[in-house]
């Protein structure tokens, strides 16, 4: 079996895992807050990599690097990552207590539209075809959430808030799993996420009582397959496929989310629903059918990365706070 084939299917399985969640998240929520589960989660699924990344600490990347490298860039990667992720999973958790399993996947999908905007950082520019897909999920997300009846709503406003950490998450990965031990970078992310998140959760006075946390033990422990080994497979998936790759079959969770509403919870999408779903797929896909997705500007050789990390890094954190402004005071 090929490298690449090895590749596909680990994000097959990713793309299974996450699916699932969507659902388990969303009864996890009916008693939890959106930092405290999603910080639990977390911190479960750094216990379910930690050994194996304990026994792989060692082995190096398998993509050849001639640069000077920092001993721990895999601590400082994973921090950023982690930072990233934490973000991006407040903000889905908060749009899961007003939308469907359904609803808010198919709105996540969106990301893999942004996946060639964000390379922006790197010093590329998206195609003309990359931004007409954009634009075509736009319009499938007006029709799944309502269209002019109901209006985007700040519920939907945050779940596309979040799509931009997911975007900023895959361009990141994909940098950092070409020089360091993926092991060891996907166990700092989630770690680095989860301390994050319930951190968050303990100065905001939303921990839960011992006994909601003996109640949604399942839930959280879920986290030990959707916050650790997705994001593992994730990792190690890309150093044989691109960040394109991964963002095509990435939309595939949205069925597998939509499908398990309607089976654990019975959520109905309707006619209008699928067919603004049908949309926001065709979208993705359409942004990734060019031959590249991203052209080289003139100076991508001279481009200082962290600067540019930086510079998005803190448009990203004023997003966050905005969402978040806007959430709470729309839930009063």
């Amino acid at each position: 079996m090929s490298a690449r084939t090895k590749a596909l299917l680990l994000m097959g399985l990713t793309v299974l895992i996450w699916g699932l969640s969507y659902p388990i998240c969303r009864m996890a929520l009916r008693d939890l807050s959106p930092p405290a589960f999603s910080g639990l989660r977390f911190l479960f699924g750094a216990l379910s990599i930690l050994p194996m990344a304990i026994r792989h600490r060692r082995r190096p990347s398998p993509l050849a690097y001639t640069g000077r490298l920092s001993p721990l860039l895999w601590l400082w990667g994973g921090l950023f990552n982690g930072f990233i992720l934490s973000c991006g999973t407040i903000l889905q958790a908060c749009a899961m207590t007003q939308l469907s399993a359904g609803q808010v996947s198919f709105i996540t999908s969106l990301y893999s539209s942004l996946v060639p905007v964000m390379a922006l950082v790197m010093g590329f520019v998206p195609r003309p075809l990359v931004l007409a897909g954009l634009m075509v999920s736009l319009a499938g997300l007006y029709l799944l959430t309502g269209g002019a009846e109901a209006g985007l709503g700040p519920a939907a406003g945050l779940a596309m808030a979040a799509n931009f950490f997911w975007a900023a998450q895959i361009v990141a990965s994909g940098y950092f799993v070409a020089k360091v031990n993926a092991w060891l970078l996907t166990l700092a992310q989630t770690i680095a996420a989860g301390l994050l998140m319930t951190g968050a959760a303990a100065v905001a006075g939303l921990m839960p009582t011992w006994e909601i946390f003996i109640k949604t033990l399942p839930y959280t422990m879920w986290g030990m397959l959707s916050a650790g080994v997705a994001y593992l497979c994730q990792t190690i998936a890309q150093r044989d496929l691109s960040a394109t790759t991964v963002a095509v079959i990435s939309p595939l969770q949205c069925v597998i989310a939509a499908l398990s509403g309607l089976v654990f919870l019975g959520e109905i999408m309707t006619g209008r629903m699928v067919l603004g779903a049908a949309v926001i797929i065709m979208g993705s896909l359409l942004a990734q059918a060019a031959r590249d997705a991203v052209r080289l500007t003139p100076d991508h050789r001279h481009f200082k990365f962290w600067n540019r990390l930086r510079k998005i890094l803190g448009v990203l954190s004023a997003v966050t706070v905005l969402a978040l402004l806007a959430w709470s005071i729309a839930s009063r």
